[in-house]
């Protein structure tokens, strides 16, 4: 479930890019929700008693990776269509790869808030609970 938010949401973000023609605002927009995300973890972790320093730092690891892995592709994408003369989408993958984990950490951001006890709407609520149980992550938590 959490992979086909991801390809929706990257679609949309490609399309939307493409009409605005605003490349690279998206890994603005993907940075600020990483911190985001990063920053209620630390919260909701410290709330639970469960601040660990290891958990951070490989949280904060598999972010710079995404980071890499999203200039990758824009580098692959630039160069395809500058160098090989190979326009791919108009140049707006990158873009849609920068979305598809602005939604991802979205999610995230929102499993923070309810592991803090923060006020959430039920849609959302709900949301995560089907995420949850389509990727399997339910049975892993309750281990």
């Amino acid at each position: 479930m959490e992979n086909k938010i991801a390809v929706v949401t990257g679609g949309l973000g490609a399309i939307v890019s493409y009409m605005f023609d605003l490349v690279g605002v998206a890994v603005s927009i993907l940075i600020l929700f990483m911190l985001a995300d990063y920053v209620t973890g630390l919260v909701a972790a410290g709330i639970n008693k469960e601040l660990n320093s290891r958990i951070g730092w490989t949280g904060f690891i598999r972010k710079l990776y995404v980071l890499v892995w999203v200039g990758v592709v824009y580098t692959l994408e630039f160069a395809a269509n500058h160098y090989a003369e190979f326009d791919i989408f108009g140049g707006y993958i990158g873009d849609g790869v920068a979305f598809a984990y602005i939604a991802i950490e979205f999610i995230s951001i929102s499993e923070n808030g309810v592991k803090m006890g923060a006020p959430m709407p039920p849609f959302v609520k709900n949301l995560l609970k089907i995420v949850k149980e389509k990727t399997g992550l339910e049975e892993v938590e309750q281990k």
